[in-house]
């Protein structure tokens, strides 16, 4: 079952944030309460997700790493090869 839930574009007038803030506001609701993968979270606060990434760490919330997270980062580490041929 899937649940789709369709926000409408707030009016952000009166609540002492620009919208950009509140959008972040919201993103980091979203991925701290529902889950909602880091990538969307941060299109949906119309940042990077490196920029989402690193406003979750100014804010002290931490990121959701399991273990195949982990292994597919010892992979993909174990399968780098430098541009410049360098080990």
């Amino acid at each position: 079952m899937n649940l789709i839930i369709t926000i409408p574009e707030p009016d952000f007038k009166g609540l002492g944030k620009t919208e950009a803030e509140a959008r972040l506001d919201l993103a980091i609701f979203f991925y701290t309460n529902w889950n909602m993968p880091p990538a969307r979270c941060a299109e949906y606060a119309g940042i990077s997700k490196v920029v989402f990434l690193d406003e979750l760490g100014q804010r002290k919330i931490p990121m959701r790493y399991d273990l195949t997270a982990l292994e597919n980062d010892i992979q993909n580490w174990e399968n780098y090869k430098p541009m410049n041929g360098s080990n």
